[in-house]
């Protein structure tokens, strides 16, 4: 690991097929970005922040990302992959608080998620090799406790690009076996690209089974989804692992460009800052598509009902193909959580601590969403969510998970299952 002061942005649409996007740099504390001319002369929109980009030198801004762009802060992760950036600064005798973003996006090189990729990348390259989850989840908890220097480097690899503050494993699955590999960019014929999930420090043991069920709930509330699935442990003690398959490969080889909504709108993920409303503004803006819309209201409803309170801004993504077309990309990251102060991170018209039906429907009116449309909508995701008890037993999760969530969620079915 080592400081680098500019990097070469490119954007990876498949093998061999790389389109240079611009350059950074920082200096004196401040990062600047110099987009290719050739791709601003293709007009396509790389962020909604950025809708309108000039040639020459632009500065990043100062708040919420450190300096850069949301764009590209979108290509660094955030909790776990950060403390794995910053233990093997330490190791490699560099002060973690010395790190500037281009230090951060040189380690993820290109490995990050979405298209974005970065050079000179500053990690040795892992070998493609099988991987054990069980061996991951163990070293994963080690490095929350401090962890041996041979580990940083293959768990930086295998997990440290997607965001939140979950240990993560980006891996290929052949889809006739089952087997998992780590470190291939390109997926092998008949495998595809996914991503493994481990228990966080705060999580319950069963927390891989809560997921899955909240995936299957959310299926059934008429939310879209990418394939998810439970990856058996080794040991009969050990919960399940939660598997879905990454949105932003496309094929062996291909990408999409990924962007959050709080990268599209420069607001702080860490606060709550932002609100329904707006997301379903943003919505509209990139795709064009009153259908989106309404997807991201079901979500809206989904994420009241089944009390999934930590729903900022990097929960919801867009993605863009090679031709400037920019979709709502599948919901994910859904399950039991509380906020911050036990409010939503994301309001229902200004509404965080209590939202409510009334809230969803005056909402609803404002994007001349039919009242009829609305109440099928409702309906149809608290029927779900009154479902939480079977969709939890279906997927193993524990009898003490069921009835804490289930307590809070589906209280009406309350006495017909533990």
């Amino acid at each position: 690991m080592k400081h680098v002061s500019t990097l070469a942005v490119s954007l990876r649409w498949g093998e061999g097929d790389e389109e240079p996007v611009g350059r950074l740099a920082t200096r004196d504390g401040k990062t600047y970005v110099e987009f290719d001319d050739a791709f601003l002369a293709s007009g396509r929109l790389l962020s909604w922040f950025l809708r309108t980009p000039r040639p020459g030198v632009l500065q990043g801004p100062d708040a919420p990302f450190s300096g850069l762009h949301g764009v590209f802060d979108d290509s660094l992760p955030d909790g776990w992959g950060r403390l794995l950036i910053h233990r093997r600064a330490a190791a490699s005798k560099i002060n973690p608080l010395s790190l500037t973003p281009l230090d951060m996006l040189a380690c993820m090189g290109e490995w990050a998620m979405g298209a974005l990729v970065y050079r000179p990348e500053s990690e040795e390259p892992v070998e493609t090799g099988a991987i054990d989850l069980d061996q991951i989840a163990t070293q994963s908890r080690q490095v929350l406790t401090g962890a041996p220097e041979a580990l940083f480097p293959t768990l930086l690899r295998v997990g440290g690009s997607p965001g939140g503050a979950r240990p993560k494993a980006v891996v290929c699955r052949d889809d006739q076996s089952g087997a998992l590999i780590h470190g291939a960019l390109v997926a092998p014929e008949g495998w595809s690209h996914w991503l493994v999930k481990f228990r966080g420090k705060d999580d319950p043991a069963d927390i891989g089974p809560i997921e899955q069920a909240y995936a299957g709930m959310a299926r059934a509330a008429g939310l879209t989804l990418p394939p998810t699935r439970l990856l058996p442990s080794g040991s009969p003690k050990t919960p399940a692992y939660f598997a879905a398959q990454r949105f932003d490969r496309v094929g062996p080889a291909g990408r999409l460009h990924l962007h959050s909504a709080c990268g599209h709108l420069h607001a702080d993920f860490r606060q709550p800052s932002l609100d329904y409303k707006t997301l379903m503004i943003l919505t509209f803006q990139l795709t064009k598509d009153h259908r989106q819309v309404v997807e991201m209201f079901r979500r809206a409803a989904f994420n009241l009902f089944a009390h999934n309170r930590d729903d900022h801004g990097r929960q919801f993504a867009y993605l863009m193909d090679r031709t400037g077309s920019w979709s709502l990309a599948p919901a994910y990251d859904l399950t039991y959580a509380d906020g911050p102060g036990g409010e939503h991170s994301t309001a229902i018209l200004g509404e965080g601590r209590d939202p409510g039906e009334r809230h969803l429907r005056a909402m609803a009116t404002e994007f001349s969403i039919p009242p009829a449309d609305v109440t099928g909508i409702i309906d149809q995701v608290r029927g779900a969510v009154d479902r939480w008890r079977d969709f939890a037993e279906d997927n193993g999760v524990g009898r003490t998970s069921r009835s804490r969530i289930g307590a809070v969620i589906a209280p009406r079915r309350a006495g017909k299952k533990p």
